[in-house]
């Protein structure tokens, strides 16, 4: 009777390494869609990959459409002028830090660094403002983001993740939990 509850603590370790392992594939592809009980969503539902995937690509999509309103706004409060301010006052102070031009009277070398900055100021504002936005309408990215949702097939991803981790994941968590069972029946043999 002592070896079966010896073997009970393989049993069980290896059973608790099962579940958990289970639980982490269902709480990530289980179930596919909403389940109402009582006319109220069941919290967890649809799985973790089926709500980021439209989370996913409502990110996408509110991301393409703030840029392409900050490439508009002038203001201050735009990111994209934020972005010039930094590369404005970040080659400024490189070029002062450095002072290579430290033979030159101060007020000369003061104009040719703040000319530097203006130029990289003015390089990146083009590149922002109106390059990559040229970009996005040349390439259509409004419907490669439509494209992706329809070709993003989370069986595809569930497949990959059967092949590629949930095999793997589970052969070592029942060869870490047998290990551990097979620790605590040999503790338990050894106290009784």
């Amino acid at each position: 009777m002592i070896i079966l509850r010896a073997f009970a603590f393989i049993f069980f370790n290896v059973l608790a390494g099962y579940i958990f392992v289970f639980l982490l594939k269902a709480f990530l592809f289980i179930p596919k869609k909403e389940i109402y009980l009582f006319r109220r969503k069941l919290p967890f539902t649809p799985a973790f990959i089926y709500r980021k995937k439209k989370w996913l690509l409502r990110k996408l999509n509110l991301f393409l459409d703030q840029y392409l309103a900050d490439t508009k706004d002038f203001s201050d409060r735009s990111r994209i002028t934020k972005w010039e301010s930094k590369i404005y006052e970040n080659i400024l102070e490189k070029m002062i830090s450095n002072d290579k031009l430290s033979w030159l009277p101060n007020k000369i070398s003061q104009k040719i660094y703040s000319l530097f900055a203006t130029l990289g100021y003015e390089i990146v504002k083009q590149f922002f403002r109106n390059f990559v936005p040229y970009l996005i309408e040349h390439y259509n990215l409004e419907s490669i983001i439509d494209l992706i949702d329809q070709k993003l097939d989370i069986e595809v991803i569930i497949s990959y993740f059967n092949q590629y981790i949930y095999k793997y994941l589970m052969i070592f968590t029942l060869g870490f939990c047998f290990m551990v069972g097979l620790g605590n029946m040999l503790i338990f043999l050894i106290v009784k």
